[in-house]
């Protein structure tokens, strides 16, 4: 893992962190602590990343279950957290690429050149 990697995983660590505590406050009266928001993020980042990003909705649901919420507010913060993630880990890598490319950065370069992009975006 390049020191690259661990800083886009703090960043997205941050971020998934960042959704998570807005949705709470918006949608639930409901008061955490930040290190358990903190931590829930690390889990949720590490699955909706290393495994599947519905088994992290899936998983974040779980545990608001068990913190006592009831199923809508559940279903509404685990839903907007993870959809809110997944556009900032869109625009996050975006721009981090587009700068990794720009400025010759080891691990943000993008690598492909036009025919391999088309070709990739056409394969079923």
């Amino acid at each position: 893992m390049q020191n690259v990697d661990v800083i886009i995983y703090i960043l997205l660590v941050l971020l998934y962190y960042l959704f998570l505590k807005t949705a709470l406050d918006v949608f639930t009266y409901k008061e955490m602590k930040s290190y358990s928001i903190l931590a829930i993020s690390v889990v949720g980042v590490g699955i909706s990343l290393g495994i599947d990003l519905f088994l992290g909705v899936l998983v974040l649901f779980a545990v608001l279950k068990m913190l006592k919420l009831n199923l809508k507010e559940a279903l509404v913060v685990a839903f907007t957290a993870e959809f809110g993630f997944l556009l900032g880990v869109i625009v996050v890598m975006f721009i981090l690429t587009t700068a990794g490319t720009m400025f010759g950065i080891e691990g943000l370069e993008f690598n492909m050149t036009w025919e391999e992009l088309l070709q990739y975006i056409a394969s079923p």
